[in-house]
């Protein structure tokens, strides 16, 4: 309906990874830096940033940079096999209804095997913030074997402080690198949004500089919430029969979010008024 009504080529706004990520500073330092680390030899990284900022994004792109066995571990576990498991099945290695010890066995035997080929492997582990100290711990023992592992923790702020825990001295040990993924700037938020809107063919007239400024403003740099707002104020637009996303629009899109003008929590934009579908600022 949406694409239709705009003449869009495509769907502009995703509330999943998209396969294309805008360039943000903070989203590209964080890559950059990660990349390097590993590359290097590093061990650990740990990589943390607010819910809807961009980590599960961040993890998918370093999924297809590196160079390297991936396990990329996204589902909650609650136990130490639970936890072998999800590695063992992204690793495409037998999981299924074996004994704790069996899983950790066939998990360092694959692990020694690339080491011993010459190939590195690369752990990511996405909600990091939820692990508890046991599987920490379980992912401390796997690094014993120098070399052969590498592991990238993505988390909320709270994981800090899980890994600030005195019984976790001997991760913290090994970890190299610290990164936060920081919210974008308000203007890098207005030209995220341009961006997006140019990729999928939309009218220049579609979204105007007040609208702009008050949809930025009021989502915090978030891409998932500015992704949200912008879907819900293209939907609500696309209802109204007219063409262009007005103030009265985006109010309402703020409101049922939870995010309105008078929101003293909300953050306030000092930059000026941006021009409509200049050149972006990223690529």
């Amino acid at each position: 309906m949406i694409e239709s009504h705009f003449g869009l080529t495509r769907r502009a706004f995703f509330l999943h990874p998209e396969d294309a990520p805008y360039a943000a500073t903070s989203f590209e330092h964080c890559l950059a830096s990660t990349l390097e680390a590993l590359e290097a030899g590093d061990s650990m990284v740990v990589l943390t940033g607010v819910p809807g900022v961009g980590k599960s994004l961040l993890a998918r792109v370093l999924s297809q940079r590196l160079e390297a066995h991936i396990a990329y571990v996204t589902t909650a576990v609650n136990d130490r096999a639970g936890l072998l498991q999800a590695i063992l099945y992204d690793l495409g290695l037998p999981h299924e209804g074996r004994p704790e010890r069996e899983l950790r066995l066939t998990l360092v035997d694959h692990l020694l095997a690339e080491f011993a080929s010459g190939r590195r492997t690369v752990f990511l582990i996405d909600e990091a913030h939820t692990l508890r100290l046991e599987l920490l711990e379980e992912l401390r023992t796997l690094m014993n074997l120098e070399g052969a592992l590498q592991i990238v923790l993505l988390g909320q702020p709270a994981l800090v402080d899980t890994l600030a825990r005195p019984e976790l001295a001997g991760l913290r040990q090994r970890i190299v690198h610290c990164h936060t993924l920081e919210p974008m700037s308000a203007e890098e938020s207005a030209d995220y949004v341009l961006h997006h809107l140019r990729q999928a063919g939309a009218n220049p007239n579609l979204i105007g500089t007040e609208t702009l400024e008050l949809r930025t403003s009021h989502c915090g740099g978030l891409p998932r919430r500015l992704n949200q707002a912008m879907t819900r104020a293209l939907r609500l637009t696309a209802q109204a029969q007219t063409q262009e996303n007005e103030v009265e629009i985006m109010l309402d899109v703020l409101s049922s979010l939870g995010l309105t003008v008078s929101d003293p929590a909300s953050p306030v934009a000092t930059e000026p008024a941006y021009r409509l579908f200049a050149p972006a600022h990223r690529a």
